[in-house]
């Protein structure tokens, strides 16, 4: 009889155990499911509302470099520069929060996104490279404009000055391109990731928590974003003779290029394998 319940028992902890297996299989399924449908739906907007959609992404984005700036600004000389460089991350967040939650189209939160329907066979790379050129052009313009749009008041309001933009850019660009490849990758890998957890939620405010702490790190850390990056090293390159447009355009695509293979390649090639893989198992 011992030797009977015991078996039972077993059995149960087995059928729980699958029962748990299948249940997380569904969730990871309905995950995909949601960032592909998501994924697709951008391909069907119109290129006009990609581009300008873009744009404003170009935009909001640059509230994390107006708060990055003012509390360079507000604390340098009182404490240790490096520091200051680490306390970015708990300002870093706000523009990705108005971005992500905001909609826009922001090329390091949409680089899995759009990946993954190539994936799924539903387009092809052309169709990718085209509509990822269209949100790259409209987040760089949008940034573009903010330097300028903020450099014309930071001054006068009180929140910083051109300095401040100079030493901030020339910091980012103070690295080999070995390092800033690598740094683009691991937060490009960060934003993938930050996709996949969205979508595992529709709580507001544990979406924004999300946002939070996973830009944050990359602020803190100091991992190279690229469209973030772009505001700064161009307003670096704006006021500093010492920076030059071949300066600024390398960066550009050398964190772009990184941001994209961390998003698209380790995050969308990776998570979709996994469910290939699950999928041929059953």
């Amino acid at each position: 009889m011992k030797g009977e319940e015991k078996n039972q028992e077993e059995h149960q902890k087995d059928l729980e155990k699958k029962s748990n297996q299948v249940e997380e299989s569904k969730v990871y399924t309905e995950i995909l499911s949601r960032i592909i449908h998501e994924g697709e739906e951008i391909f069907k907007l119109k290129r006009k509302a990609v581009f300008l959609s873009a744009c404003i992404a170009g935009l909001e984005i640059g509230f994390s470099y107006v708060l990055v700036c003012t509390l360079y600004y507000l604390l340098a000389g009182s404490i240790d520069e490096s520091i200051i460089y680490k306390l970015f991350g708990f300002v870093y967040p706000l523009g990705f929060i108005l971005v992500v939650l905001g909609k826009s189209a922001l090329f390091t939160e949409q680089t899995s996104v759009l990946a993954l329907p190539v994936l799924n066979g539903q387009r092809s790379i052309l169709d990718l490279l085209q509509i990822w050129g269209i949100v790259i052009f409209g987040n760089v313009i949008g940034g573009i404009l903010f330097v300028f749009f903020i450099g014309a008041m930071a001054s006068e309001l009180g929140l910083f000055e051109k300095e401040t933009m100079v030493t901030i850019g020339t910091h980012i660009l103070d690295h080999s391109y070995l390092t800033l490849l690598l740094s683009a990758i691991a937060a490009g890998w960060l934003m993938g990731l930050l996709t996949w957890l969205l979508n595992s939620t529709l709580e507001a405010l544990t979406r924004i928590l999300i946002i939070t702490i996973i830009t944050g790190t990359i602020g803190f850390v100091g991992f190279h974003h690229s469209i973030v990056g772009n505001i700064e090293v161009f307003g670096a390159f704006l006021y500093s003779e010492d920076i030059s447009i071949l300066d600024y355009l390398l960066f550009l695509l050398i964190t772009l290029l990184g941001n994209g293979l961390g998003g698209a390649i380790v995050v969308g090639l990776f998570k979709y394998r996994i469910f290939e893989s699950n999928h041929a198992k059953d």
